[in-house]
């Protein structure tokens, strides 16, 4: 996910791209996005300090997960329900 370029509406309702430089949590210290087998399964992991390894966020979740993106001019934070498919 980061380095790859994702499309969102801004805060006028406009669609613009940008590069996603980084993936962050509300709720979760360390976020990776990683990819399981054989690329099918890319979603959101966290660092979990009881099992000393990083789990998949879980849906319910998935609303504190968001991305800063490098636009045009600036840098954006999106939650990551705002991006567009």
């Amino acid at each position: 996910m980061i380095g790859e370029t994702v499309s969102y509406l801004n805060e006028y309702e406009e669609k613009v791209t940008g590069k996603v430089t980084d993936i962050s949590s509300d709720r979760f210290d360390d976020v990776k996005w990683l990819v399981m087998g054989d690329g099918e399964i890319a979603r959101p992991h966290y660092w979990s300090k009881k099992k000393k390894s990083y789990e998949p966020v879980k849906d319910k979740d998935m609303d504190s997960i968001y991305l800063e993106v490098k636009g045009r001019r600036r840098y954006e934070f999106i939650y990551l329900n705002e991006v567009l498919l």
